[in-house]
């Protein structure tokens, strides 16, 4: 009988045991169940919050662009008045302008020291200027309308130029280090 009562005692005890096991067990799963609902949430607030961040820095990233865009734009303004705009007494008012936005081997090359004053025999006259920069921003096309004026008889010429520019970024600020005329006509 007392080895009965202890046998009864013993199988008792391990069924405590198994039972408070089973309670622990399940608090400790419903526990971590808890915790990985709260790092799920904490995820998908943190991929919201990338999301976000994507989105706004592509929208910083075309707002530079378009700065960009605008200051090649100006440059190229700026250098199109300086080598085409060609009029009686405006030599130094173009060089000023194209020391500007043009690089020194350019600018010695289109406005040498030596040149000085030149009678001219024939004026042009920039009329409108359309920029169509590279998505790179390192070149464009220049599509240039104007009007060549013959000095000695006063006859005018419509005509339209289409231009590659070359750019170069030298300490953040843009300037022309070449150019091709790539077609001119008269309208």
């Amino acid at each position: 009988m007392k080895q009965d009562f202890l046998w009864k005692t013993v199988i008792l005890l391990i069924g405590l045991v198994v039972i408070i096991g089973l309670f622990i067990g399940f608090r400790v799963f419903d526990h971590q169940l808890a915790v990985i609902d709260r790092l799920q949430a904490t995820i998908e607030q943190q991929e919201n919050q990338i999301s976000l961040l994507e989105a706004s820095n592509q929208r910083y990233d075309i707002e530079y662009q378009e700065d960009e865009s605008q200051l090649i734009e100006a440059v190229i303004t700026s250098f199109v008045t300086a080598i085409y705009d060609v009029r009686q007494d405006n030599y130094d008012i173009r060089l000023s302008e194209a020391e500007l936005v043009m690089t020194p081997s350019m600018l010695e090359q289109y406005f040498p020291e030596n040149e000085g004053e030149v009678k001219l025999e024939m004026e042009y006259q920039v009329g409108e200027v359309h920029i169509y920069p590279s998505l790179e921003l390192e070149r464009a096309l220049v599509l240039l309308e104007g009007t060549t004026v013959n000095l000695s008889n006063g006859k005018r010429e419509q005509n339209r130029i289409t231009l590659e520019v070359n750019l170069i970024k030298d300490d953040g600020k843009w300037m022309v280090q070449g150019f091709q005329q790539l077609y001119a006509e008269t309208l």
